[in-house]
């Protein structure tokens, strides 16, 4: 049965789970049509306003964005599609908000700028080398928010004067991770930070508040080839590391902003959202909605594995149903 389907509840006289007499099954040709007339806007703000997540700018929390392409909404000739920003609070991998832009057409960079407004700039925002600019992390520091953004060769000036400065430094703090074992490798991370108030940084970056320099250092063993790489990292951050537990902060925070980029497990494998072929755009933004919803949902589960979750739910819908009540949702 296709997600959309409604339970094999026929009609001619029966009622269906709520009383009523069910209508006919939607068909898959005729469902992007419909879902193409939902208010975008006011289904975001619906979902913000019932499952959304509480700011406070006393204990803040610690942000990431992240980018995804739908590919089922790339056309045959093109490149790119559809495409979703999110912004996911790193303890609970919780969506915040959610922008849409069209990859063959316009940028993540300004829908992610955009997104910018209001109470997350106040809160630690954790970004890719993608965000930065002096347009995205100046608002943030002048708001009294942190930043903690990756920085690779699209600022080659600035990257290779940060080598420089980790080289002739020396780190206030350095944390080695303990060896992670999984998918057939293992990965090991030292982590270092560097005070940088007193370098050099062009004109431009004058606003933005550049305190600590995070290097971090990643060895990968791939045990069936016996081959070992090592890859270096840099962040830089506004947040001004006084003892080892803001150095272990922003450490903390490197490894979670990764871990959210590798969490579209949900989205693409309990949730098929890359095998939802439509060219339909307004349709693939409702879908991406709902998933988020549906996410948010799973997630009050005292069930953990959502997958086992989502099987149950596909063979006893009445279990389905008595779990959305359990919530309040119905």
């Amino acid at each position: 049965m296709a997600a959309h389907e409604i339970p094999p509840y026929r009609t001619g006289g029966r009622t269906g789970p709520w009383g009523k007499r069910p209508k006919k099954t939607v068909s898959r040709s005729h469902l992007p049509n419909i879902l193409g007339k939902v208010d975008r806007g006011a289904f975001g703000r619906l979902i913000l306003g019932h499952y959304g997540i509480e700011l406070s700018e006393k204990e803040k929390s610690w942000f990431a964005f992240d980018g995804k392409e739908l590919k089922g909404s790339i056309l045959p000739n093109d490149k790119r599609g559809e495409a979703v920003v999110l912004i996911v609070r790193h303890e609970d991998k919780q969506v915040y908000r959610t922008g849409f832009f069209n990859g063959s057409k316009d940028s993540e960079v300004t829908t992610a700028r955009n997104m910018l407004e209001g109470a997350i700039l106040k809160q630690k925002l954790s970004m890719d080398p993608l965000h930065f600019k002096p347009d995205t992390l100046i608002p943030v520091h002048q708001a009294g928010g942190l930043f903690l953004a990756g920085l690779k060769g699209n600022q080659p000036e600035l990257r290779a004067e940060m080598e420089f400065c980790s080289k002739q430094l020396s780190p206030c703090y350095r944390h080695e991770a303990k060896p992670e074992k999984g998918h057939g490798r293992i990965e090991q991370r030292a982590y270092s930070c560097f005070d940088v108030k007193g370098a050099y940084f062009d004109k431009r970056w004058d606003r933005a508040g550049f305190k600590t320099l995070v290097k971090v250092e990643r060895q990968r063993f791939v045990c069936n080839r016996q081959t070992k790489s090592v890859q270096v990292s840099y962040f830089l951050s506004n947040m001004d590391v006084q003892n080892g537990q803001g150095a272990m902060e922003l450490f903390q925070a490197v490894r979670q902003h990764w871990q959210v980029e590798s969490a579209n497990y949900d989205r693409d494998c309990i949730l098929k959202e890359d095998m939802l072929r439509c060219i339909d755009q307004k349709a693939n933004q409702t879908m991406a909605l709902c998933r988020t919803l549906a996410i948010k949902l799973l997630h009050r589960s005292e069930i953990k594995n959502r997958c086992e979750l989502m099987d149950m739910f596909a063979d006893d819908f009445k279990a389905c149903l008595a779990f959305l009540k359990s919530i309040n949702f119905l």
